[in-house]
């Protein structure tokens, strides 16, 4: 009996040991690598959530070290420019404050000078009429006269075509051509094509009509009837303004001022006793005046990728 039991314990540990040799330790070892994987998975994803915020932190106080050293650079480069832009103003002024001591070609040099780089500052109309009136009372031949002449209404129209290039990006603009001949036949104004134009969402009518022209100083008397399209209003804001325009006249510094900071300027293009060819833009108030460095724009763009773009042809400045 004793035999039998010893004989049925041995069968029953032998049992338990294939079991455990076949099925559970095989197991055993699958659990162990399962928990062995997922363990390496998790601590992997947690290492590389580290490593991501880390790095987002440090890209963050890059971008700010990056802002300061843009903003330090773009300051002391101003500070050159103007110390720049100062002296070659004084120089070039000269020739009207000291006029009798400058030949003609001197004069027209530095005023072509100033012309060129400070068109956006201030009003040059009063310098190219002292130039052309400089050059009508000069003693000069009919020949150089004329070439002076030329020279002076070619770097006006150099300035309004910049100007025009600049204010175009963000505004709108049409062209029409004025029959002088069939004005003064009309014995009265001429009135020309209307249009619509929108900018910043906001859509106006611009109506223009010639009152009178100036064929020996070049100018046309305009009446602008601009008139403000409102959505879902059955009025319309209007505003009726007349002036003169000449080849001497520059959009960012003459232009009418329209409603929700806007401008509207019209320039003189080409002018003959038969036609005259007239451009009318409109833009935002923001460009009517000379706008420095792009530093906003720069440094949102730094914050959004990270990068300093490089500027276009169209915004680099000229010297």
């Amino acid at each position: 009996m004793e035999y039998e039991k010893e004989e049925t314990n041995i069968q029953y540990c032998s049992r338990v040991e294939r079991l455990i040799s076949c099925y559970i330790g095989p197991c055993g070892s699958l659990f162990v690598a399962t928990a062995i994987l997922v363990s390496g998975y998790l601590g992997s994803n947690y290492l590389k959530e580290r490593a991501a915020a880390k790095a987002l932190t440090e890209r963050g106080v890059l971008t700010m070290e990056a802002i300061q050293v843009y903003s330090g650079i773009m300051r002391k480069q101003e500070e050159a420019e103007n110390k720049l832009r100062e002296d070659l103003f004084n120089s070039s002024i000269k020739i009207f404050s000291e006029a009798d001591t400058f030949k003609l070609n001197e004069q027209m040099l530095n005023f072509e000078l100033i012309a060129n780089n400070f068109h956006e500052s201030f009003n040059l109309k009063p310098f190219f009429e002292y130039m052309k009136e400089k050059m009508s009372v000069s003693s000069l031949s009919n020949n150089m006269h004329k070439e002076y002449l030329t020279r002076l209404y070619q770097t006006a129209q150099t300035i309004i075509e910049k100007q025009m290039l600049i204010l175009e990006g963000a505004g709108d603009k049409f062209s029409r051509m004025v029959d002088i001949e069939r004005l003064e036949q009309s014995h009265g104004s001429l009135q020309l094509e209307e249009d619509n134009l929108m900018v910043e969402g906001i859509e106006r009518n611009y109506k223009t009509s010639v009152i009178k022209v100036n064929i020996e100083s070049k100018e046309i008397l305009v009446r602008l009837e601009v008139r403000t399209i409102k959505e879902n209003a059955t009025e319309v804001d209007k505003k009726t303004t007349e002036f003169w325009v000449s080849l001497f006249d520059f959009p960012m510094i003459h232009n009418v001022t329209l409603s929700y900071d806007q401008r509207c300027a019209i320039v003189l293009n080409e002018f003959t006793e038969s036609c005259a060819d007239i451009t009318l833009a409109t833009f935002p108030g923001s460009l009517a005046s000379r706008g420095k460095p792009y530093y906003q724009e720069a440094i949102q763009n730094l914050l959004v990728t990270g990068k300093l773009f490089v500027e276009d042809s169209d915004k680099t400045k000229q010297w």
